[in-house]
């Protein structure tokens, strides 16, 4: 079917590469490597399936910081294909070289991402969509991720999850959603989901879960990201240096950044259960919650403690 749609020699290899979100197999051709990513139908909708490739194909003709998706030979950014969950959306991108360096993110890495995705938010600040998405605001992060955690925890986990909300309500800067400061967000940066070369390039993929939101909270969850790090405070630190040298933030984005750290280990606890059935319930009893309290305690106690001072570039 790929082969077909994007005229590939038949000479192709293609095995089932990760399981995430979505399918994703590895296909070579001709020392050509490319990631097939076949989208659930009953995770994304074809509208929000299309926001994302929209965003991807507009950033590819911005920079090479993001894989590079390739259209098909009709010029389409997707197809579909017909499985036993129903029709399912298809695309396909150019394999990023190099590797993901994971918990094994050096600080210089961190920097360099840092900086990349500063520069992904001021392209993506002219991108003009046609499709919609779920903004990732707080009534969706925390909100709706309440909800859907509830079934899920015992009286008190959850009682201590309502009063957390409304320190965080309380505590949240009022942000206005001003160019930069607010605009489009790739979702999920994190140490997994780039790749970086030989020569320090770096490749950044998996917008699956992007739409509109506060910078800030897009530095957040990358910090939720690194906190089992040996060295997380300074990888914390390099990243953010090498965001500000794109992209000073202002003193209330540096207050809400912490804030956001612990909306986003709360968003992600939802994640998990939105897709039970994906990577299996096992994955939700009481050891799972236990430990995610036990972050969020963690997070919460040390949070004045957390804030990293604006540098002199930072605006008011």
């Amino acid at each position: 079917m790929a082969a077909y749609q994007y005229g590939l020699d038949k000479g192709l290899t293609c095995k089932f590469y990760v399981l995430g979100l979505h399918d994703n197999y590895l296909i070579e051709s001709n020392d050509q490597k490319y990631i097939l990513r076949i989208y659930r139908n009953n995770w994304r909708s074809e509208e929000e399936v299309l926001f994302e490739l929209e965003l991807l194909a507009f950033l590819n003709s911005k920079t090479d910081l993001v894989a590079e998706l390739i259209t098909t030979k009709r010029n389409n950014l997707t197809f579909q294909i017909d499985s036993p969950e129903g029709t399912r959306l298809a695309a396909m991108f150019r394999y990023a070289d190099g590797n993901a360096p994971g918990n094994t993110i050096s600080a210089n890495q961190a920097e360099f991402l840092g900086e990349k995705v500063a520069l992904i938010h001021n392209f993506s600040d002219a991108f003009v969509p046609q499709h919609t998405r779920q903004d990732l605001d707080i009534p969706y992060l925390l909100d709706a991720s309440l909800r859907g955690i509830k079934p899920y925890l015992d009286s008190d986990g959850f009682s201590y999850l309502c009063n957390i909300r409304e320190q965080l309500y309380i505590s949240m800067p009022k942000l206005e959603k001003d160019p930069g400061i607010y605009g489009l967000c790739i979702g999920d940066v994190n140490a997994t989901n780039f790749h970086i070369d030989k020569n320090n390039k770096i490749t950044v993929f998996d917008f699956d879960q992007c739409g509109y939101g506060y910078r800030a909270f897009e530095i957040g969850k990358f910090f939720s990201s690194v906190r089992n790090h040996n060295e997380k405070q300074e990888i914390k630190e390099a990243f953010l240096k090498g965001y500000q040298n794109i992209r000073p933030l202002s003193l209330l984005e540096h207050e809400a950044i912490p804030i956001f750290e612990i909306i986003s280990v709360i968003w992600v606890m939802a994640i998990h259960v939105y897709n039970a059935d994906r990577i299996g319930h096992k994955y939700l009893e009481k050891p799972f919650w236990d430990r995610r309290i036990a972050k969020l305690k963690e997070l919460d106690k040390l949070m004045p403690n957390k804030q990293i001072q604006p540098t002199q570039k930072s605006r008011d």
